[in-house]
C-alpha cells in the first residue's frame, strides 16, 4: 500500500470511494459542526434532545452544568442551529442539523469502532 493513493483504502467497497470530500470547506466545518459538538456537555444535550424536548432544569441535571455555564453552552448550540428553544422560557428541542450531526457522529463512531475491533483481532 502506498500512502496518498486509493490503495490505502483497498478494503473499502466502491460506494465509500464515491463520496466526494472535495466539497468540504474546512473553516465552515470547524465553525458550523466541530465547535458546537466539541465537548461532552454538547453531545449529552444533543443525545437527550434527540428523544424528546427538555427544560433548562432537565439539561442542567443531565450535564451537571449550572450557573452561567449551561446558558453559555446552550447559546453555542442555539447560535449554530443545533438546538432551538420553543419560546423564551420554553423547552429545548434538537434541530434537523443537530440530529443529522449527531447521526453522522454515530456513524463515524461506529465505523472507527469496527476498524479498531478488526485490527485488534
Amino acid at each position: 500500500m502506498r500512502l496518498g493513493t486509493t490503495e490505502v483504502y483497498e478494503d473499502w467497497d466502491e460506494s465509500i470511494r464515491m463520496i466526494d470530500i472535495s466539497e468540504i470547506e474546512p473553516e465552515r466545518l470547524v465553525s458550523e459542526v466541530r465547535e458546537p459538538i466539541a465537548n461532552r456537555q454538547h453531545i449529552l444535550m444533543l443525545k437527550a434532545l434527540s428523544w424528546e424536548s427538555k427544560t433548562f432544569s432537565d439539561l442542567s441535571k443531565l450535564t451537571g452544568l449550572c450557573g452561567g455555564n449551561l446558558p453559555f453552552h446552550l447559546q453555542k448550540s442555539l447560535e449554530k442551529g443545533m438546538v432551538l428553544q420553543r419560546s423564551e422560557r420554553g423547552d429545548y428541542i434538537i434541530t434537523r442539523k443537530g440530529y443529522f450531526t449527531l447521526k453522522g457522529l454515530s456513524k463515524i463512531y461506529s465505523e472507527i469502532g469496527q476498524d479498531q475491533t478488526s485490527k485488534n483481532q
